[in-house]
């Protein structure tokens, strides 16, 4: 299954900008869009998220994941972040909760490394 998310408001907004008489520049910012691809296995749901993980996108990720709970039960679930190029507090909040329904978060660059340690770090303090 793979759902795009995005990419309409992405070029809607660029449409705008050239509408207006302003063609999108470097210094403009266009609202990047994520795509969330969920990939099932026997024994995992494999979700893999890339470009930015903000608002208004959190609502669609955290749709998708109160959608397929059901597929998820008795199966690993993995979160891969390693195409995530931008993660802002919603992000890092939506990624807390899919980390607390059971999701083993994956990253690889430093950015996003640093989130996750964060997130398991907030996570196992509340264990305490």
């Amino acid at each position: 299954m793979k759902v795009e998310v995005g990419e309409e408001l992405e070029i809607e907004a660029a449409n705008r900008l050239v509408a207006g008489g302003r063609p999108p520049v470097e210094k403009a910012r266009v609202m990047g869009m994520l795509r969330i691809t969920i990939a099932e296995t026997l024994t995992e749901q494999r979700w893999t998220l890339e470009g930015r993980l903000v608002q208004p996108w959190i609502s669609e990720l955290k749709s998708n994941w109160a959608r397929t709970e059901t597929a998820r039960r008795e199966r690993n679930c993995v979160v891969d972040l390693t195409a995530v190029t931008f993660i802002d507090k919603s992000g890092e909040k939506a990624l807390a909760e899919l980390s607390k329904g059971g999701a083993k978060l994956i990253a690889t660059g430093c950015y996003t490394r640093h989130v996750v340690q964060n997130i398991e770090r907030k996570k196992s303090n509340r264990h305490l």
